[in-house]
């Protein structure tokens, strides 16, 4: 009996060892987190939506290799944008012909990124804002319905660029890649959202911003 109650006595020192144990970790893991979040936060500060990201040399052997991509949302869930220097060799009718974009807004499908690419996205630079998402300068993100709406007008004083897919990273992944030299970041000017020299747009981009922090 005295054997049995002392093994017990230790089982229960044991068990409160190994709850504080626990709650000293969690308590260590959460201060970590929030301690690399506001280190991250405070080195990219200026990463936010309505930039622009410039693929390096680091990214020339993959699908990435050149490519320059307008950023749309920001926040600790994480970071999704746009590819706008990719396009493809459809227009927008013959992509999605159940748009039936108008003779005016029937333009280039542009590749927006690997993700829900069976799906269009939009950026237009407009003064009718409803139903859009504010990213930057008069330039706004659409998606569902909103698209179609726009498509099948003849407005020829917004600016529109469609786009197949999207590119997206969970939280600090992106953080991550700029630490490793993939990207570079530079401000999204508007002009060259809309621009059609895809090729050139990196090359000018590049140049200009290549080891340069905003």
């Amino acid at each position: 009996m005295t054997f049995c109650a002392h093994t017990k006595l230790e089982y229960a020192d044991m068990s409160n060892y190994l709850k504080h144990s626990l709650a000293l970790l969690t308590i260590v893991i959460v201060a970590f987190s929030m301690n690399s979040f506001a280190e991250s936060a405070k080195k990219y500060g200026n990463l936010t939506k309505g930039i622009f990201l410039i693929a390096t040399d680091g990214l020339e052997y993959t699908s990435l290799n050149k490519t320059v991509i307008y950023i749309t949302q920001h926040d600790k869930s994480g970071t999704s944008g746009l590819i706008i220097n990719r396009p493809t060799k459809l227009d927008i009718n013959e992509a999605f012909p159940e748009t039936h974009a108008s003779d005016t807004t029937n333009e280039t499908l542009y590749f927006g990124g690997p993700l829900h690419t069976k799906h269009m996205f939009m950026l237009t630079e407009t003064d009718f804002s409803q139903g859009l998402h504010p990213v930057n300068q008069n330039v706004y993100f659409g998606a569902g319905k909103e698209i179609t709406v726009r498509l099948q007008s003849d407005n020829n004083r917004d600016k529109i660029r469609t786009f197949a897919g999207f590119m997206s990273w969970g939280p600090e992944q992106l953080e991550s890649e700029l630490d490793s030299g993939s990207w570079v970041m530079a401000p999204g000017n508007p002009t060259q959202i809309f621009t059609k020299d895809g090729d050139d747009l990196w090359k000018t981009l590049y140049r200009r911003w290549a080891g340069s922090w905003i």
